[in-house]
């Protein structure tokens, strides 16, 4: 609600008028990377809206997918259609368009076509203000509060007054004078704030890493079952209706439901790229886990690799981001566009050497330029990079200039959501190479740099992983070798990265001494590491032994 709120900019009395069937579907091709997909939500109420103008408001996803009013929508969505039993989609296939008068927020199935009362809104706002406050709230106050947290927000990003009139729909003469106002994406600068992108450069920086990770139909259809069916129902009698060609079984020309239907889709894309970062956030207290047809996909091994994907993909998508490397690019463009020029003249002339010494002198500067800005840049970790090729995972052609990075790709994770000896292990051993071996070939072509962020985790995350290496080698499968580490993190209490550190001490020459701890915070020390690690390799004699008699 808050986000929603927040995200539109209504009033809350407004806000309790939001229907689903004036929601739609913008799309901002024109966004680079990943192009935007606005929500539109449109009133023809409201306080100051005494001759039923329509007006529009909107978000885009937000860049932060714990803040994204899309997600929120797309949870909102979900929780009505399958746990409340709102009957929209039923309606919409029987021709009534008595769904039309629903609202978004309603207090229960039978109130759902009534506006509530905007104590049902201030009420639960209140309570929750009156704790993070500790004092009284004044209820008028409380119901402004979307509006009031949105300029502070839009002005923030650096939204002019202009901007924020438009945004707010606030009176500037008339407001059936404000035509600009009538296109629903006249605020689009207004969503991308909101929405933490930067007001003047998000139609090309749109680093939106999770929409990059497809979401397989069939999760859609399970949690949003018969929508992608009736929408196309739905298209194909307002086509033949607009046509002048209906059916005798042809009522209604329902374009509200195909805005709506468009919308639900769309929301279930949004839910399940949301849903790792909801995961880890409220772990299994989220309660849409427990609905079935989430419950019965989030348990299966290809939810575990989208999940690791969309970490991955989102975190690179920020690191990307924090690089602006605009005024650099710009200043080689010109340079280039000076070298064109030169390239031309010379050709004319008839000297070829001199123009291939003009594109070697060029090219060299350019590359020495691009390289000093981005070697602490990595391109998109293994497993994502890997993910066009996968039946569930592809990249959208738009998106590849993003996902290729500009030196050597990354090969550790560095979202968090390497936890455990195992997952450290997959990532190590991941695809036909090692990460090992993936370093040596990057350091062994000119071409390639390994960067400051590849080499420091090498140095610190090799270890552990050739120590299993060096328990297979003693006779253990992978399996029993992380099994026994794994052992002696949970005996000894030790952190992956404390497990780590201990491996690298084992490995190396270090001033440590067997009575000193492993790391400053452990009580466990190197000599009772490597007493555990001893342990292990006899038990992987003692196996191999065993099976060889």
């Amino acid at each position: 609600m808050l986000l929603l709120g927040t995200s539109m900019g209504f009033r809350g009395d407004d806000l309790m008028d939001a229907k689903p069937s004036l929601l739609a579907l913008t799309p901002v091709v024109r966004c680079v990377p990943v192009p935007m997909q606005v929500i539109t939500c449109s009133l023809r109420t409201g306080k100051v809206n005494a001759y039923g103008w329509l007006r529009y408001s909107g978000f885009a996803r937000h860049k932060d997918p714990q803040l994204d009013a899309a997600g929120a929508l797309a949870d909102l969505l979900v929780f009505s259609l399958n746990v409340t039993g709102l009957d929209i989609l039923q309606k919409i296939e029987n021709q009534d368009n008595s769904w039309w008068s629903y609202r978004l927020l309603f207090k229960d199935l039978w109130h759902a076509d009534k506006k509530q009362d905007r104590n049902a809104l201030a009420k639960p706002l209140l309570s929750i203000l009156q704790e993070v406050e500790g004092g009284p709230i004044v209820k008028s106050k409380v119901l402004h509060l979307f509006r009031d947290s949105g300029v502070i927000l839009l002005a923030s990003g650096g939204a002019g007054l202009e901007l924020l009139q438009i945004w707010g729909h606030w009176a500037k003469g008339s407001l059936g004078q404000a035509y600009i106002e009538k296109n629903p994406l006249a605020a689009l600068q207004a969503f991308a704030i909101a929405s933490g992108w930067e007001q003047y450069s998000f139609m090309r920086r749109h680093f939106l890493g999770r929409a990059l990770v497809t979401v397989p139909p069939e999760w859609i259809d399970a949690i949003f079952p018969g929508v992608r069916r009736l929408l196309e129902t739905v298209q194909a009698r307002n086509a033949r209706m607009q046509s002048g060609k209906g059916q005798a079984n042809d009522l209604i020309s329902d374009r509200a439901a195909e805005g709506f239907l468009q919308t639900v889709l769309y929301s279930g894309i949004c839910f399940w790229q949301n849903l790792p970062f909801r995961t880890q956030r409220y772990g299994l207290a989220y309660v849409l886990h427990r609905l079935p047809a989430v419950a019965n996909i989030i348990v299966t091994p290809e939810y575990l690799h989208f999940t690791q994907q969309v970490l991955s993909s989102h975190d690179k998508a920020n690191r990307q981001a924090e690089m602006d490397v605009s005024p650099a690019m710009s200043d080689m463009l010109t340079e280039m566009q000076g070298c064109l020029k030169q390239l031309c003249g010379n050709s004319a002339v008839g000297k070829p050497e001199a123009v291939a010494q003009l594109i070697a002198e060029k090219m060299a500067t350019m590359n020495i330029r691009v390289q000093d800005s981005c070697d602490d840049v990595p391109a998109l970790p293994a497993p994502v990079q890997m993910a066009a090729a996968d039946a569930h995972v592809g990249l959208p052609s738009e998106g590849q200039a993003f996902t290729s990075g500009l030196i050597s790709p990354a090969l550790y994770d560095t979202s968090g959501s390497i936890s455990s000896i195992p997952l450290a292990w997959s990532e190590w051993s991941h695809g036909s190479t090692t990460i090992a071996e993936r370093v040596k070939q990057i350091k062994a072509d000119p071409t390639l740099v390994l960067g400051v962020r590849n080499s420091s985790l090498h140095k610190k995350n090799r270890h552990l992983p050739q120590l299993i290496e060096s328990m297979i080698q003693l006779g253990a499968t992978a399996a029993m070798a992380v099994n026994l580490l794994t052992q002696i993190a949970e005996s000894m209490s030790l952190t992956l990265d404390q497990m780590r550190e201990g491996a690298r001490l084992l490995a190396g020459n270090t001033a440590k001494q067997d009575q000193d701890t492993v790391t400053a915070e452990t009580t466990i020390t190197l000599g009772q590491y490597r007493q555990a690690v001893h342990w292990a390799c006899q038990q992987i004699r003692s196996t191999a032994l065993h099976q060889a008699m």
